[in-house]
């Protein structure tokens, strides 16, 4: 769904590669739209060695710092983790391995007027 006048989309997804017990490829990528669907901003980035939900949160930080850098205060953030989304609503606390990146999304989300 679009969202309305003056709030703005982000999507993001990260995902990893796994080979036996050894996770080798980490990446994630996003896409920021506007209330009309026109894109702003792209994204796909190299993530190193690590796990999915990693790979979901460092995504998401990476749209959110973009967001917040170029101005941008009103957004509507969707992913597919339903993990990374109880953890930005503070229902239960991630891994503490963890911890440190839903922190610092936090952080970012204090920068917003509107955040949902």
């Amino acid at each position: 769904m679009r969202p309305s006048y003056t709030i703005f989309k982000l999507d993001t997804n990260g995902s990893s590669l796994k080979n036996l017990d050894n996770i080798r490829g980490e990446g994630g990528g996003g896409i920021l739209r506007d209330s009309l669907g026109k894109m702003v901003y792209a994204f796909t980035i190299p993530l190193g060695v690590g796990t999915n939900n990693q790979a979901e949160i460092l995504a998401t930080i990476h749209g959110l710092q973009w967001f917040v850098e170029h101005g941008y205060n009103r957004i509507i953030l969707e992913v597919d983790s339903e993990l990374l989304t109880i953890w930005i609503a503070q229902n239960i606390k991630p891994l503490w391995k963890l911890q440190h990146h839903i922190k610092t999304l936090l952080t970012l989300t204090d920068y917003l007027e509107f955040f949902q």
